[in-house]
């Protein structure tokens, strides 16, 4: 890629670049739930796509979609929530089947480059 292609900044919104994050995807919160939140907007904000690739347990035991986190508002009420309702990445996909890994690359690659061919129009 040329410097005349790279993302130089904030006032160059295009998508240029991937990252992609594999991970369990348990514990994101535990530097705070606003830092993880700016912290995906800035990433955003220098054009960068992001895919989180949560790899979950195939047998469905301790599974992340299992997850429920309280939540306690200013009365003191508490209410139950998937912690996957709160999950702060817009693209994330949930891998079950470690084989299946390669196509999820392939597709994340083909989803990002239809992106940056799509901005560069």
């Amino acid at each position: 890629m040329s410097n005349s292609q790279r993302n130089t900044g904030p006032q160059n919104r295009d998508i240029s670049q991937l990252l992609i994050i594999v991970s369990d995807g348990r514990g994101i919160y535990s530097e705070g739930e606003e830092i993880v939140r700016q912290s995906i907007r800035k990433i955003k904000d220098l054009g960068i796509f992001m895919v989180f690739i949560v790899i979950d347990n195939p047998m469905n035991k301790d599974s992340i979609l299992d997850i429920r986190d309280p939540i306690f508002d200013n009365s003191g009420n508490v209410r139950i929530e998937s912690y996957m309702e709160k999950f702060p990445f817009p693209f994330y996909i949930i891998l079950r089947d470690i084989n299946a890994m390669p196509v999820i690359m392939g597709e994340a690659l083909r989803q990002w480059f239809e992106l940056i061919t799509n901005s560069q129009r």
